[in-house]
């Protein structure tokens, strides 16, 4: 695993811990179809159109070198 995949698992972590309970509901059913599909967690919310994502949070941007 890379360190921008890492990366992105832990804000992916904190978005989780730091949740209102309106954002763990699209959480939840977000992880519910990923298991349903076979797909990593971290794999189908990368994935999600915008209006799934939860408002507050916004990916890691990778550094070009």
């Amino acid at each position: 695993m890379s360190g921008i995949e890492r990366k992105y698992q832990k804000s992916i972590d904190e978005l989780i811990l730091n949740a209102t309970p309106e954002e763990l509901q699209k959480i939840q059913e977000l992880d519910i179809n990923s298991q349903l599909s076979g797909n990593s967690f971290y794999d189908s919310y990368a994935n999600q159109k915008n209006d799934v994502k939860i408002e507050s949070h916004t990916l890691p941007k990778k550094n070009h070198k």
